[in-house]
């Protein structure tokens, strides 16, 4: 005999018109013990021995009827609707005036397809193909004849809300796997759009570093391409300004010669720009209160801008201070200004802001160039014509530009780049076409504990005659030739050599004649300008040096780092300029030669 746990349903409904047949089933069904003989034909059906009384106590059934096929039915929902569902049907085939037994299954299993039915009949009225015909199934149902026996009735109870139970615990199962495999699923779908999510961010990532990347061999490209032509230009602009010196103003030479000075000069700028972006330009960082500094700027701004275009300044007060070049704070803010002019040519709005604000870790974790911190914020945003997607990326390239040729040089966001990084910070833009553009400069703010440095006062001697003797180290034979020229015709005696090693052996033969060292920085043969001047003075502590170069002095990471700009001379240079330094140095005091080498 199969064990029952409390689970089992055993709650029978017999569906017949005569109360009988309802009150025999009873009998047969409520029986307080176990039936032996059941048990007996349970063993002969399925084989094997009689099995040994059970233990347990006698299984019992909970049976109600219905006259009808319409109470039955009500009945059957009404149990389900308690939560106490019936597990099988006792139904006869015949219940005049209303739904016969076929019509009744059909109705009560398009409510409830899990309830288990037993047709009771004494006639022949359908044929076994015509139920199932009538019915559409037959997987829940069984036919009893009457008069039926005891034990096969009890037999059907038995095994049919066995199978009702059984069905509905693989169900359960089922539904319970049905919530597993969903829940998993949108853990699945979380997880991929997460995964998604962070391989976005992470090709966003490797996109930024490998523009950064660029950027910077872009950077260091253009700084040699910039320290060459600064020798170039230094050669030209020399050479012209020494013709024109000595021409009348109605020479036919003279205009031409102009017109030379003026191309170069107007060359300079470009390298000088070419130079900032390489972050290889000279800045004086002073604190800084950019309030005033912007106010100042934002009322200038309109004389260069078209009438159609307003400005709205947007600065919030008791901004933190800055570490800044105020000079190129304002060259920031035109170039910035000027593009947003170009993309309204109809008009709009220009929009300058600055605010002060603090990044978190998380904040700065989808931008390489950016970190945690206090910063101002500096913003420039317009309603042009904003900037396609596809040229974004490459806005910052030097000569990379959109405009048509003669309307700019693709220097301006260039120059912009290279200024907020040599302030430490960096830039962001957002655009949409058609919608505007706004680039966003971040600056690091001082601390109150932050020392303030200001720079070291100039002191100017009074010029005297020339009749010193300068050491001129450079290995451009023409760039060479040129500073000697203009020097002899200041005055001064020059000696020449076009390295390092070259100047060691003019010194070892004029050894305390040579009054000022004018020599490059970056020579051949291993032996820089500043090794050659450290050695020099080392032997001679009176030896004034300018050290000169197609970079700028102040250069973090180079030698050019621990260089004086009072004491260096960038190309390219006019002759006046060189000749004003290498006076300017000479006329020193002894006491600021020695605190200038000490500092050094």
């Amino acid at each position: 005999m199969h064990e029952f746990t409390q689970l089992r349903n055993n709650r029978i409904l017999v569906i017949d018109d005569n109360k009988s047949i309802y009150e025999d089933i009873c009998k047969i069904l409520r029986s307080h013990e176990q039936d032996s003989s059941l048990m007996e034909a349970e063993a002969k059906l399925f084989g094997g021995e009689s099995p040994p009384a059970p233990s347990l106590p006698p299984l019992t059934f909970q049976v109600e009827a219905a006259s009808q096929g319409e109470e039955g039915l009500r009945m059957i929902e009404a149990a389900a609707a308690s939560g106490r569902p019936f597990a099988m049907a006792f139904v006869d085939i015949r219940m005049p005036p209303g739904w016969d037994g076929v019509e009744t299954v059909s109705r009560i299993w398009r409510r409830n397809p899990d309830l288990q039915v037993v047709l009771c009949t004494a006639y022949s009225d359908y044929s076994w193909e015509n139920m199932i015909l009538a019915m559409g199934r037959s997987d829940s149902l069984l036919i009893l004849k009457k008069p039926f026996d005891k034990i096969e009735v009890l037999q059907l109870a038995n095994a049919l809300t066995q199978k009702w139970s059984l069905n509905d615990k693989l169900n359960c199962r089922l539904k319970d796997l049905d919530r597993l495999v969903a829940q998993r699923t949108l853990e699945l779908q979380s997880a991929n759009e997460q995964l998604k999510k962070e391989m976005a961010e992470q090709v966003k990532l490797e996109n930024q570093l490998r523009q950064a990347q660029k950027m910077e061999a872009v950077g260091q490209l253009a700084a040699g391409v910039a320290h060459d032509f600064n020798n170039i230009l230094t050669v030209v602009q020399g050479n012209a300004s020494l013709m024109l010196a000595g021409k009348p103003d109605d020479s036919p030479d003279y205009r031409p010669l102009q017109d030379i000075c003026a191309a170069s000069e107007r060359a300079a700028r470009l390298v000088t720009q070419l130079m900032t972006f390489c972050r290889r330009q000279t800045v004086e960082l002073r604190p800084t209160n950019l309030t005033q500094t912007l106010g100042s700027i934002a009322e200038m701004m309109p004389r260069f801008l078209t009438p159609t275009i307003k400005v709205h300044a947007h600065i919030a007060a008791g901004l933190p201070l800055v570490s800044a070049d105020a000079a190129m704070m304002e060259t920031l803010l035109m170039n910035l200004a000027v593009n947003a002019r170009d993309a309204m040519p109809g008009g709009g709005i220009l929009n300058i802001a600055a605010s002060s604000l603090t990044l978190g870790s998380a904040e700065v974790s989808s931008n390489p160039d950016a970190r945690a911190g206090q910063f101002v914020r500096l913003s420039v945003s317009d309603t042009g014509s904003g900037i396609p997607p596809e040229v974004l990326p490459r806005i910052f390239e030097p000569f990379f530009t959109t405009k048509p040729v003669g309307k700019g040089t693709g220097l301006g966001l260039a120059t912009v780049y290279g200024i907020a990084r040599q302030h430490h910070g960096w830039v962001e833009v957002q655009s949409r076409v058609n919608h505007g553009t706004s680039f966003h400069i971040y600056l690091p703010a001082l601390s109150a504990s932050e020392p303030r440095k200001t720079p070291p006062p100039i002191s100017r001697a009074k010029p005297s005659a020339a009749r010193e003797t300068i050491l001129v180290v450079d290995d451009e034979p023409d760039l060479r030739e040129l500073v000697a020229q203009v020097l002899e015709t200041g005055g001064y005696k020059v000696i020449s050599a076009g390295s390092g090693a070259q100047a060691l052996e003019q010194w070892a033969k004029h050894r305390g004649e040579i009054h000022l060292l004018l020599t490059d920085i970056v020579m051949p043969d291993g032996l820089t300008g500043r090794k050659l001047a450290n050695q020099l003075q080392s032997e001679d502590p009176r030896l004034r040096v300018i050290f000169t170069s197609g970079y700028n002095a102040g250069q973090p990471g180079t030698e050019l780092a621990t260089i004086e700009p009072r004491n260096f001379l960038a190309k390219p240079y006019r002759p006046a300029t060189l000749l004003q330094l290498v006076r300017d140095c000479l006329d020193q005091p002894c006491e600021s030669v020695a605190a200038a080498q000490k500092a050094a």
